[in-house]
């Protein structure tokens, strides 16, 4: 599996114009008023539309991991909006902002699906390492070059994959439960899918080899405190208030002017050569007996990944899975 190649910042400009439909399927988002919709697919992504923004949620029971389920309708999710941002030129696109919620208090998404890794407990069909990873990769290319701003509002357990979607959001605010982790070195591993790249620009190299290579969670008011979220908020309902007032007002604004901006800010994301190198270590290592063993360890510790104490306290008990 490769890392898309394209250059970042020239797919921005030339979404300007026009983007290649990735997964179609029609949304209806030129509704005005707010209508809750589900995602077609597995049922793992619902979202509500008000005006030109829209608030997706995340339900993928228990812990919302990043499976083959969540990849898909994430991605259809994700590809279905390049198909409003044809008109940025006129200011006529209907969608400006996103916001990415979760419906469950716990995990905002937990972590990729580590029956991937695993040869002895393999993910049951029809998922698999493609059906899990390429979307997610898609799916991150697109948050990055679409000319829409993309809101994480994170509330819970957040790391590996799901960390790597949050960093690659445009902006990120954060509430009193949520973690931020990368627990990869736990499974004598990196994080492959941009979370090397992107959290090294937001925190710096001494703080992200810090939280890389000891696996340890920051709360929200750490995570603000250096950069690795926008803002920290001490209830729910503040933040969601926040994360909404902070939509609308950007929504307010022309969309060629929000595109411009993203554009010119992404001169500073990382390379493609970057996340491409990142993301061929981390199929390599994948194949080791050290990477295969920790995640067999990791299905029987979690219970199979449920909402148990282990998956909770994950970025201090995931040094267990060495054992």
């Amino acid at each position: 599996m490769m890392f898309p190649t394209s250059t970042h910042s020239n797919l921005v400009i030339l979404g300007l114009a026009s983007f290649i439909l990735v997964n179609p399927i029609p949304l209806g988002l030129r509704s005005i008023s707010a209508s809750k919709r589900a995602s077609p697919g597995y049922g793992t992504l619902t979202y509500t539309t008000t005006g030109s923004v829209i608030r997706a949620m995340i339900d993928n029971p228990p812990i919302n991991v990043w499976d083959y389920k969540l990849a898909h309708d994430f991605s259809s999710f994700i590809g279905s909006l390049t198909a409003q941002t044809s008109k940025i030129s006129d200011n006529s696109t209907s969608v400006k902002v996103v916001t990415i919620s979760s419906a469950n208090p716990d995990f905002w998404i937990a972590h990729y699906d580590i029956h991937t890794l695993s040869v002895n407990d393999p993910v049951e069909p029809p998922g698999n390492a493609t059906a899990t990873g390429e979307p997610l990769l898609r799916s991150l290319e697109l948050l990055q070059t679409l000319p829409i701003i993309f809101i994480a509002e994170i509330n819970g357990r957040v790391t590996g994959a799901g960390n790597e979607l949050a960093v690659q959001c445009d902006i990120r605010y954060a509430g009193p439960r949520a973690r931020l982790s990368q627990f990869e070195i736990g499974f004598g591993s990196l994080p492959g899918a941009g979370g090397v790249q992107f959290l090294t620009k937001l925190i710096g190299r001494a703080r992200a080899l810090e939280y890389m290579l000891s696996a340890r969670a920051v709360n929200a008011a750490t995570a603000a405190a250096i950069g690795w979220v926008n803002q920290a908020f001490d209830s729910e309902a503040e933040l969601r208030r926040e994360v909404d007032v902070l939509a609308r007002r950007i929504a307010s604004f022309p969309a060629q002017g929000l595109a411009a901006v993203k554009a010119r800010v992404n001169v500073q994301i990382p390379s493609d050569e970057d996340l491409k190198g990142d993301n061929d270590l981390f199929f390599k290592l994948a194949e080791t007996e050290v990477t295969r063993a920790a995640a067999d360890r990791y299905l029987k510790l979690s219970d199979e990944q449920s909402n148990n104490e282990f998956e909770r306290g994950i970025s201090d008990d995931i040094v267990q899975i060495l054992s």
